[in-house]
C-alpha cells in the first residue's frame, strides 16, 4: 500500500498552470492534458471529486452547501479503509464550518485569520468582545493565556492585527493567503500519522482577492504594492466598460500568474519534504477543483467563477508524481474529476488505472452567490447549466433554453470558440444525466435548503472571497443598509456593521466591490462613527 497526497490548487486554470507551474510539471511522471472539473466552483466540485457523481446526484451545490450529509463510505476514502485520512484546507467551504472535515480522521481548517488552528479564533473573539481600546487587547491576552494553546492563541491575535494594520500599507503583504499554513499543517499531520495515509490539501492563494505578496516573484507583475483586486469590479469587463480598468485587469492577471508560480514553489517544497519523511512510497496527485475566468474573449469576458462553465473554469491540471509504475507519459484523452477517486484509490493500492473516457460531462446548479431575496426574476447567471465533451467539441445547454456548441483545440488549453447555436443536445441530456435539467432546477428551488449555519467569522471570510451577496433593508437614519450594511449616495457613503475599526478599511473594499462595484479613490478621508446599539462604522469619501 502506498501513501497518496491529493493537492488541490483552488481556482487554478490549465493554461496558467502550464506556464507558471514549471517545477511540478518537470517532476511529474504522468500529466493528464485534457482534464475537466465537474463544476465551476468549490462546493459542487469538491463533492464530485470525492463522491464521483454529478451535482444533481450528490445534491451538494448552490442550494445546499452542507457536506455533513456526505458519508465517508460514499466517497473514495471509503475504498481505503487501511489508510488514515488526513486533511488541511484554507478553503472555507472545504472546512469544519460546512462539515467537510467529517470525512477525515484528522483535519485542519485554516485561514489567514487563524494561522494556528489549534488556538483561539482571534477574529471571532473580536466580534464577541465588548471591550475597546487597551482594555480590548488586555482582555484578549487574558483569553489567550487561559486557552489550552496560549502561544498559538496569542500568535493568532498578533497576526490578525498585523494583517489589518498593513491592509493599506504602501508595500507588499508580508504574509501569504494560507499556503505556508496549509503546508505546515500537512507536515504536522503526516509526522504524527500512521502509514499508509491519504492526505488532502487545499491551497487558496490563487483564489481572489489578489494583492502583491512579498514572497511572490515580483518580475511577474508591476502592480503597485498596495493594489488589490478589490479595487475594481470584474463585472465592468463583462459589460464592456474597460477604459478605466485596463490596468486593473492586467494587474489581476499578472498577480494570478504570480500566485500560481508561488504555489508551484510551495507544493514543490512539500513534495521534497514528503519524499524525505515518509517510510512508505508516497504518490502525489496535483489538480484544481476549478479554474478561473480572467476576462478574456474566450472566457466570454467573464471574471472570477461566479457563473458559467467556460473552459477557463473547467479545464484544470492533473499531474501524478511518483506513481507505482515507472512512467513518463502525457495522456491526451479526456479525464473527468468524476474518476479522480478511482485514480487515487488505484495509486494507493499500487496500480495506475485507466481513467480516460470518450465522453465526459460537467454541471452547474445555479449561481455560487446566493440570489438576492428581492430578486423578481431568474438572472442569466443563476440558471442551471450542463456540458458534454466529445472529440474536439463541447456542447452546453441551460435552463434558459440556450443550446450551444463550442469548438475546442487540444493544443490551446482553456480555450473555446462558439461555432453553433440551437443545437440538438437531447441525446446527451437523456443518456448522460438521470434527471432532466429543468426538472431538477425546479425541484431544488422549491426544496428547503440544508445549508449549514455559520458564524459571523465564516460569513466575513465568505464575503472576502466573494461568496455573499448583501441583503437590503432601510435604515432609520436614511441610509440603505445592505447585509453587513453598505450603501452609496451622492457623497459615496459606505456603512458596515459588526466589524472592528482595525479591519474596516480592508473589508469595506470587498463589500463595496461585491455590493455594487463602487471604487474607493480617497481612502485617507475616512471617519469612524460608532452607533452604540449596532456598532456601525461609516466610511465617507468624495465621488
Amino acid at each position: 500500500m502506498r501513501n497518496v497526497v491529493l493537492v488541490c490548487l483552488d481556482a487554478v486554470r490549465k493554461d496558467f498552470f502550464d506556464e507558471y507551474a514549471r517545477r511540478l510539471r518537470d517532476r511529474a511522471d504522468i500529466e493528464y492534458a485534457q482534464v475537466r472539473a465537474v463544476s465551476g466552483w468549490s462546493v459542487p466540485s469538491h463533492a464530485s471529486m470525492f463522491a464521483g457523481t454529478l451535482p444533481h446526484k450528490h445534491g451538494i451545490h448552490t442550494f445546499d452547501r452542507d457536506f455533513s450529509g456526505l458519508k465517508r463510505e460514499e466517497t473514495f476514502l471509503g475504498e481505503l479503509p487501511n489508510h488514515e485520512a488526513l486533511g488541511a484546507s484554507a478553503n472555507v467551504y472545504a472546512s469544519d464550518a460546512f462539515g467537510f472535515d467529517e470525512l477525515f480522521d484528522s483535519y485542519r481548517s485554516v485561514s489567514p485569520d487563524r494561522r494556528f488552528p489549534e488556538g483561539i479564533d482571534a477574529e471571532r473573539w473580536g466580534q464577541e468582545a465588548d471591550e475597546t481600546g487597551l482594555a480590548r487587547y488586555l482582555a484578549f491576552l487574558r483569553s489567550a493565556l487561559g486557552h489550552e494553546h496560549p502561544l498559538s492563541s496569542a500568535a493568532n491575535g498578533v497576526l490578525v492585527e498585523i494583517d489589518n494594520w498593513l491592509a493599506d500599507a504602501p508595500f507588499e503583504k508580508p504574509l501569504d493567503d494560507g499556503a505556508n499554513i496549509v503546508a505546515r499543517e500537512a507536515r504536522r499531520l503526516v509526522s504524527t500519522a500512521s502509514e499508509p495515509f491519504v492526505l488532502f490539501t487545499n491551497f487558496m492563494d490563487v483564489h481572489g482577492p489578489l494583492t502583491p505578496v512579498r514572497t511572490y516573484n515580483s518580475d511577474l507583475y508591476n502592480a503597485p504594492p498596495s493594489w488589490s483586486s478589490r479595487a475594481f469590479d470584474g463585472r465592468a469587463v463583462e459589460h464592456g466598460e474597460l477604459d478605466d480598468i485596463r490596468d486593473d485587469i492586467e494587474h489581476h492577471r499578472d498577480l494570478y500568474a504570480a500566485a500560481t508560480e508561488y504555489l508551484d514553489r510551495v507544493v514543490d517544497n512539500l513534495v521534497d519534504w514528503l519524499d524525505a519523511n515518509t517510510s512508505e512510497e508516497t504518490t502525489v496527485v496535483v489538480t484544481a477543483d476549478h479554474g478561473e475566468n480572467l476576462g478574456y474573449k474566450t472566457d466570454r469576458r467573464l471574471f472570477a467563477h461566479r457563473s458559467g462553465l467556460t473552459e477557463g473554469l473547467l479545464h484544470v491540471p492533473l499531474l501524478v508524481l511518483n506513481p507505482p509504475a515507472e512512467m513518463d507519459d502525457i495522456v491526451d484523452d479526456y479525464v473527468s474529476h468524476l474518476r479522480l477517486g478511482e485514480l487515487v484509490t488505484g495509486l494507493a493500492t499500487g496500480i495506475v488505472p485507466n481513467v480516460t473516457d470518450d465522453v465526459i460531462t460537467a454541471e452547474r446548479i445555479g449561481f455560487n452567490v446566493p440570489v438576492s431575496p428581492d430578486a423578481t426574476s431568474l438572472r442569466d447567471e443563476d440558471c442551471a447549466i450542463r456540458v458534454a465533451y466529445e472529440g474536439d467539441v463541447k456542447y452546453q445547454w441551460n435552463t434558459l433554453g440556450s443550446r450551444h456548441r463550442y469548438r475546442l483545440d487540444p493544443d490551446r488549453p482553456s480555450w473555446q470558440e462558439r461555432d453553433a447555436e440551437d443545437v440538438d443536445v437531447s441525446g446527451y441530456e437523456t443518456s448522460l444525466f438521470e434527471t432532466p435539467i429543468d426538472e431538477y432546477r425546479k425541484r431544488v428551488e422549491a426544496a428547503d435548503s440544508r445549508t449549514a449555519t455559520v458564524n459571523d467569522t465564516i460569513e466575513e471570510r465568505l464575503m472576502d472571497l466573494g461568496y455573499r451577496w448583501c441583503r437590503c433593508k432601510d435604515n432609520p437614519e436614511g441610509y440603505l443598509l445592505i447585509g453587513w450594511t453598505i450603501t452609496s449616495n451622492e457623497e459615496h457613503h459606505f456603512i458596515m456593521s459588526r466589524y472592528s475599526p482595525q479591519g474596516f478599511l480592508r473589508r469595506v473594499r470587498t463589500a463595496a466591490h461585491w455590493a455594487g462595484g463602487y471604487r474607493l479613490r480617497r481612502l485617507s478621508s475616512c471617519k469612524f462613527v460608532e452607533c452604540s446599539e449596532s456598532r456601525v462604522y461609516v466610511y465617507r469619501t468624495a465621488p
